[in-house]
């Protein structure tokens, strides 16, 4: 054989081995993959149910009652009508989704802002005032004690912040509590008779020592001078001398 033949014969030879090796091999090159979800090859899709306007244990049962999973739930705000309900979902309704596919829900808790009346809660025992706020459905960041002359142990004396009407519910809220006053309490200001009852609340007795005179007749009947001074210790049984108003007789008559 020539080196034409020769040539020729191994150029048919090469074109038939790789039109041979394209055939094996290009299957399993471009062949389209095949993915087999979890619960098997001939798992048929499933639809995703519609959950929104229902509660998020009602969502609950009826994802997992249509063979997915629950995988996650996200909170939003929104308006007081649908508080509590799911307002999304994703996928979406009627999606078609491999069985045990995930579906998150979105719920709405709310507005924003929530009603809030500060002054209220003045006053009131620290644990019914955070009853309270948690009526509001807000929250509280605890609580601050001080010693107060006239506010009783337990009882709350101010609240912060102080927003008037509303407040974000991103805004915790503290108490300023009463821790009671273990000295002489404040008597000052206060009428004859509130001073007096006050006083023997402690088992203390009050002495007027003066009647003094005053023009001003809004102080008339109060006390304007105490002896010892508010703060200081005391024993079941002391005297608290007081000096109290009184207006001049006859002093409006001149007019």
């Amino acid at each position: 054989m020539n080196k034409v033949g020769l040539f020729t014969l191994l150029v048919i030879v090469g074109v038939g081995l790789g039109f041979l090796s394209g055939t094996v091999t290009a299957p399993m090159v471009f062949d389209t993959p095949v993915f087999i979800s979890s619960m098997g090859a001939t798992a048929a899709p499933v639809t995703v149910p519609d959950v929104l306007g229902i509660t998020r244990a009602e969502a609950q049962r009826a994802i997992e009652g249509g063979n997915l999973v629950l995988a996650g739930q996200w909170t939003e705000y929104g308006n007081f009508e649908t508080m509590g309900l799911v307002v999304r979902q994703d996928p979406i309704a009627g999606t078609q989704v491999p069985r045990g596919a995930p579906v998150n829900i979105f719920w709405n808790v709310g507005p924003l802002f929530r009603p809030f009346y500060p002054d209220s809660i003045v006053g009131l025992s620290a644990s019914r005032a955070e009853e309270k706020i948690a009526d509001w459905q807000l929250y509280t960041a605890g609580r601050t004690r001080i010693p107060h002359p006239s506010i009783p142990e337990g009882e709350v004396i101010a609240v912060a912040p102080w927003f008037a009407e509303s407040i974000s519910v991103r805004r915790p809220v503290r108490l300023l509590v009463s821790s009671g006053w273990t000295g002489v309490p404040v008597l000052i200001g206060l009428t004859v008779a509130d001073a007096e009852s006050i006083l023997i609340g402690r088992r203390l007795i009050m002495q007027v020592i003066e009647e003094r005179e005053i023009s001003d007749i809004l102080k008339e009947g109060t006390v304007l001078e105490q002896f010892p001074y508010s703060g200081e210790n005391y024993t079941a049984g002391d005297t608290i001398s007081v000096v109290t108003g009184a207006v001049a007789t006859g002093g409006w008559g001149e007019w």
